[in-house]
């Protein structure tokens, strides 16, 4: 079973797809959302974003604050500072790419600790 997941910021819609799970960073903890989750609204920390499709991560995101919400099958994220982790095309400067790699090591730490 899939539900819409959509990643908002105020530039653009990062992601609008049908996917089967996404793992999202939440100030209480990670959490896991699947089709028919119970309705919910949550406040994100910083970290990691994963995004399944037949059972493998097909898109990942590092996330510092925004906010969840969970309804009727469908998954809103809404964020004002988000980067694609897989992106292959790099339209930052040099300390801006130092700036991400910090955010995902403090993230891994945050995760492991």
């Amino acid at each position: 079973m899939s539900f819409n997941l959509q990643i908002i910021s105020p530039e653009k819609t990062l992601f609008d797809e049908s996917i089967e799970m996404v793992i999202i960073p939440g100030t209480e903890g990670d959490l896991g959302v699947l089709s028919n989750h119970m309705p919910l609204i949550t406040s994100l920390r910083l970290g990691n974003i994963y995004i399944y499709r037949d059972k493998k991560v097909i898109k990942k995101f590092l996330v510092n604050g925004g906010i969840l919400e969970v309804i009727d099958n469908r998954c809103t994220l809404l964020t004002e500072d988000i980067s694609d982790l897989e992106s292959e095309v790099v339209n930052r400067d040099d300390n801006d790419d130092q700036l991400a790699q910090k955010k995902s090591e403090i993230a891994s730490q945050q995760f492991y600790s």
